[in-house]
């Protein structure tokens, strides 16, 4: 009966007065359509046809303002008018109540679902409604899929769902076509922003092969109170003890034979040395600081090489002395008179000096870090750049090599100026500790890094301890009849008998 009355409805709007002349901008010829057209309709969208017709209609009658019968023929008809209207509309239609939001979208809904059967028919299998509530369903038992009549459904994908962690690689123009592959490490992939390309993470993050996130790196260095830091801090306050109690002896003995052999007052410039070179030790550990990159090598460089300029100093005269003293006399009488050993320690000390500061100046140490993709930490530490460096690690190197010449040819000296053989042997001790040191920092790159620095120069300091001073602080104290004018005449008297001798042979 609605149809027949909305074929009515239009037919007394739309041709009404038709003599008058017309007063809508569209003719709506309906006269052909019948009832029974409309009712024979597919059911799967005449509700939405009526409902839109409908709607239509309501606006155009509130728009021409229809009632009583009639409409005000003056009104002329404009899009905006009808959207308007439409966007108000408010009425019911079989029992269902129509109108639209602030976006133009239903307020109502009632969809059938349907499947193309085998026969070809549309079937209904389901439904979706709302308001006031939504309900949905459908009966899966009606759906018989292609092939025998299948329940399951049909999967129809070129390329199955990457694994999580796995990023998709297009294989031609077809979207669900592509290749999976793992995210490397060091990278991520997030499926709902870009699910093509892994994304690195940032040098203070790390991830495995294969995650969706990720994870921040643990920052490493060696505290004060790690255990190594304690034990080494502890050496390194020990040793300027040592050398304190060292120097206390040899001023309380300056006169004897074994103080003046070892160096007399050249004694005191190495041992004050050796403690001032310590002190980089204690820059090696806690947090990296501009200051502390400084420190941790610049006194150890400074210091060491006036030690190493005093033991090349007394090197070379032990065996000037002993071996070609006597073919010079005048280059002998010049170096007594110009206080050649001090001319020489001051000039080294001077180059070095202006080499550190150059150095430094031009590229300081400064803190920066370690980040490898394959590890889960950031390891801080000093960046030295190699060029700063390269002028005061050669002179520091020449010098040991030209000590460590001239201390193995005064080697077959008398036994109480065996300064010689402790020079050889602690520059061996020191070569062979700083070759270790060097192929374990460019192998590992660690938080103990610094641990195995302060290491390697506690080491160092102690071997001329060890070797050069404390022999002579046991004759001092426990041996005294070698610690004698008449003693070392002796030995010098024995091995000039002996050179000749084997002269005459």
């Amino acid at each position: 009966m609605f149809k027949s009355n909305l074929i009515l409805f239009f037919q007394l709007q739309m041709l009404e007065d038709a003599n008058k002349g017309k007063f809508c901008n569209q003719v709506c010829n309906c006269t052909s359509v019948t009832a029974e057209d409309i009712i024979n309709a597919d059911p799967s969208f005449s509700f939405s046809v009526h409902t839109a017709v409908y709607a239509i209609a309501h606006a155009l009658h509130t728009v021409l303002q229809c009632g009583a019968g009639k409409c005000n023929r003056n009104t002329k008809v404009q899009p905006h008018m009808m959207l308007t209207e439409l966007r108000r509309s408010n009425f019911t239609l079989l029992d269902q109540r129509i109108q639209f939001d602030e976006n133009g979208d239903p307020k109502y809904g009632s969809y059938s679902i349907v499947f193309w059967n085998q026969s070809g028919d549309a079937e209904e299998v389901g439904f979706y409604k709302f308001p006031p509530s939504l309900q949905f369903f459908i009966n899966k038992s009606k759906i018989k899929w292609h092939g025998n009549g299948k329940v399951n459904v049909p999967v129809s994908l070129c390329s199955k769902e990457c694994p999580e962690g796995s990023a998709k690689h297009q294989e031609g123009t077809q979207k669900c076509c592509f290749n999976c592959t793992i995210c490397p490490r060091g990278t991520y992939i997030n499926s709902t922003v870009d699910p093509n390309n892994c994304i690195s993470c940032k040098e203070t993050e790390w991830s495995e092969a294969g995650s969706t996130s990720c994870s921040e790196r643990l920052v490493e260095y060696v505290p004060f109170s790690h255990g190594g830091a304690v034990v080494i801090n502890l050496g390194a306050l020990i040793f300027i003890g040592l050398t304190a109690a060292i120097s206390a002896l040899f001023i309380h003995k300056y006169k004897t034979p074994v103080v003046k052999s070892a160096g007399g007052p050249m004694c005191f410039l190495i041992l004050a040395c050796l403690s001032l070179s310590s002190v980089s030790v204690f820059f090696n550990f806690g947090k990296p600081t501009p200051a502390s990159c400084v420190l941790k090598y610049f006194p150890f460089l400074f210091f060491f090489t006036i030690c190493i300029a005093c033991f090349l100093v007394r090197s070379f005269q032990i065996v000037f002395v002993f071996r070609v003293a006597t073919d010079y006399p005048t280059f002998l009488s010049w170096w007594k008179k110009c206080h050649g050993q001090w001319l020489v320690i001051i000039v080294i000390s001077v180059v070095q000096a202006s080499l550190l500061i150059t150095g430094y100046t031009s590229a300081p140490p400064k803190p920066g870090n370690i980040t490898l993709p394959e590890t889960k930490t950031i390891t801080l530490c000093c960046d030295q750049h190699f060029q700063a460096t390269s002028g005061f690690l050669i002179l520091f190197s020449i010098l040991c090599c030209l000590s460590f010449i001239f201390s193995y040819m005064g080697k077959e000296l008398p036994k109480n100026y065996n300064e010689a053989k402790s020079i050889t042997f602690c520059l061996l001790l020191l070569i062979i500790i700083w070759i270790i040191y060097a192929t374990t920092h460019l192998l590992y790159h660690t938080q103990y890094t610094s641990t195995l620095n302060a290491l390697a120069i506690l080491c160092s300091l102690y071997s001329f301890i060890f070797w050069y001073f404390l022999p002579k602080c046991y004759i001092i104290v426990f041996e005294p009849q070698k610690n004698t004018q008449q003693y070392f005449l002796n030995l010098i008297k024995s091995y000039i008998l002996r050179c000749d001798s084997y002269v005459l042979l």
